[in-house]
């Protein structure tokens, strides 16, 4: 079984192509042992079909959003911001024309309102920003060379913490060459 070859607790998603999984049911957190990962998933495949993913479960840590959105006059951009649910809620993001060095994306972070939870809030530890900006410059080559065959790509969350910077959900999307 993955989980245990994972080692618990895991979180299991639906595999499904659904914009806002949690919103939708498709995510269980923390689940500890093979019973509650059998009942998540006879829930979660009743409502969302039997194709999941189980993974890790991450320490806390502050959630981002980074993507790459196509804009008609400059092309492909790089996004970053404020990222799991509160990422319609505050709709704190800033962009980017690639390529981005490590200065630039520092940059970027440095804009966003939640960037003080980057450097430890309320009791959290700060979270590693070279690795959140190497993301970003990663995520700027990635635009520049293949920007034209995408039309989105959305990393959200993406869980920063004191080791590093996890993508936990990836969408892509592409329209097909005219």
């Amino acid at each position: 079984m993955a989980a245990e070859r994972i080692g618990w607790p895991v979180v299991l998603k639906t595999a499904v192509g659904v914009a806002h999984k949690s919103d939708a049911g498709g995510v269980r957190l923390g689940i500890a042992d093979a019973g509650m990962l059998a009942a998540a998933y006879a829930e979660m495949s009743r409502s969302l079909g039997p194709e999941v993913t189980v993974s890790a479960m991450l320490s806390p840590g502050a959630e981002l959003a980074l993507g790459i959105v196509r804009d008609p006059q400059f092309g492909p951009l790089v996004m970053a911001g404020a990222g799991g649910v509160l990422v319609e809620l505050l709709a704190d993001r800033v962009f980017g024309l690639p390529p981005l060095d490590e200065a630039r994306a520092r940059d970027m972070l440095a804009r966003l309102k939640v960037r003080r939870l980057l450097d430890g809030f309320r009791g959290t530890p700060a979270s590693n920003v070279a690795t959140v900006a190497n993301a970003i410059v990663r995520l700027s080559a990635l635009a520049a060379d293949a920007g034209d065959l995408i039309s989105g790509l959305d990393i959200n969350p993406l869980i920063a913490g004191p080791s590093g910077c996890v993508a936990v959900d990836v969408l892509v999307a592409h329209e097909p060459p005219r």
